[in-house]
This record gives structure tokens, sequence and C-alpha cells, in this order.
């Protein structure tokens, strides 16, 4: 499998973003934390990514962002297709690759165990 990362599985409007944020459950754990929503099942997985300015300066928010969206990327095929997410770390947690990838998958689960 090509491990692509296209412009339609990101959500990139502040629409789309404050709609998941404000109707979409929330999960954590020590590292994430992640809000999700269904969309229509035939459509792929999306996700975004919200780093706040507490997190650090430009060079350790760009750092999350990265290792978050390599980690979706990686494990696109682990997601159901038609859930939105929305990812941002953890107050106080580092930015390391083994528990941001253990992460993802083990938060989308929990999500859509919420979602029904």
């Amino acid at each position: 499998m090509r491990y692509r990362f296209p412009k339609s599985r990101r959500i990139v409007h502040s629409s789309q973003f404050t709609l998941i944020l404000r109707r979409g459950v929330c999960v954590a754990d020590g590292v994430l934390v992640l809000f999700a929503v269904k969309r229509d099942s035939k459509s792929a997985s999306r996700i975004g990514v919200t780093i706040p300015k507490r997190t650090g300066n430009a060079v350790a928010r760009n750092h999350w962002k990265r290792l978050i969206r390599e980690s979706f990327r990686t494990q696109q095929d682990r997601v159901p297709d038609g859930i939105d997410i929305i990812v941002r770390p953890k107050k106080g947690a580092k930015a390391s690759w083994p528990p941001i990838q253990k992460s993802i998958p083990y938060l989308t689960r929990k999500a859509i165990k919420r979602l029904g």
C-alpha cells in the first residue's frame, strides 16, 4: 500500500475545525487529545492538527505537527473511513515518536466506541 497524504485527507478550513470541536467526542491519553466526528462512511477519514502556542516555540510546534501527521499517514489503513479527527498534544507532554505512534490508533478506536 502506498502511504500518501493528499489534501483530501486533511481538515483545512476553520469552519470544519469548529464543527468537529463542538459536536465531536473527546478522548485523551497521556500524550494526545483527540476529537472525532462521524461523516459519510464512504468518504476517506481526515485529520486536522492543532498545536497551541503554550506547547513551545515554532520549532517545537512544527515538530509536533510533523510527528502527528506522519503517524496518521503511516497508519491511515487502521482508521476506518468516514471519521474526521482533530488531534492536539496534551499539556506538558513531550513530542516523541513511539508514544504518538501508539496513541493515534488507540484514541481512534476509543472515539469510535463512543460515537457508536
